[in-house]
């Protein structure tokens, strides 16, 4: 009986999908008379390759993937550069690099883009960035993040600002990181630059401050899906243990 009701169910959710997107509406017939087949032919035909556009269905694809076989978009990335050497394929080798975190082969791979683009990329230019800071060059990072042209998107220079605190930390500028972290905080979106302050307020012997940033973070954590904590472990774990040794 269940089966029948489940049956019933993905009809109406396919027909009222017809409607609603203005597909051939010679769908329902088949949706209808072809209870079974019908919503199985429509889903394969019709919903299906839609969602391959979808940003969350490819992150999803692209963590299987990576779960089941970690080299595989790297290998994948090396043999479109091997076959066509393009700024594109060239920074989608530099990315699969990053994820794996090879940050020193990924720079290498962001500056070869960088030098066969005909024109200053700003995207270039942040990755060469970010690849710089991985890989411990700060002072390159910096100078990376020194030459890119300006921009008038806020969430841009939260990005630019955070990396600028963060290179901060390890060229031993605790203050200066602070100072960039306090005005992005509210509107950078996660808790790392929350878990960041946290650590340079502790080192500088404020826990009532830290105490009240962990708090923050704690609660934050309460309302975010699973996969956003899950995603984040090591920080959140690292924010709950910290919290408790602070008391």
């Amino acid at each position: 009986m269940h089966w029948f009701v489940i049956s019933i169910a993905l009809q109406l959710l396919c027909i009222v999908h017809v409607f609603r997107t203005g597909r051939n509406t010679a769908w329902i017939m088949a949706i209808a008379f072809l209870p079974m087949v019908g919503v199985l032919a429509y889903l394969i035909v019709e919903i299906l390759p839609g969602m391959s556009g979808d940003r969350r269905v490819r992150q999803a694809r692209v963590k299987i993937a990576d779960t089941i076989d970690p080299e595989r978009r790297v290998r994948d990335a090396q043999a479109a550069v091997d076959f066509s050497d393009t700024v594109g394929n060239r920074m989608e080798y530099g990315d699969a690099l990053m994820a794996r975190e090879r940050y020193g082969p990924a720079l290498e791979q962001f500056r070869l883009a960088e030098r066969k683009s005909p024109h200053v990329d700003k995207a270039i230019g942040m990755r060469i960035a970010e690849a710089a800071y991985g890989a411990g060059l700060a002072s390159d990072a910096l100078d990376a993040l020194d030459k890119l042209p300006e921009t008038t998107s806020q969430s841009e220079r939260d990005r630019r600002d955070l990396l600028r605190g963060k290179i901060a930390e390890i060229d031993g500028r605790p203050a200066d990181a602070l100072a960039l972290y306090r005005a992005i905080v509210e509107r950078v979106p996660g808790d790392e630059v929350r878990c960041r302050m946290a650590a340079i307020l502790i080192g500088q012997g404020d826990r009532a401050g830290a105490r009240a940033l962990l708090q923050d973070v704690e609660r934050r954590m309460k309302r975010m899906p699973p996969a956003t904590v899950k995603a984040d472990s090591d920080m959140y774990d690292w924010a709950k243990r910290t919290l408790t040794e602070l008391g």
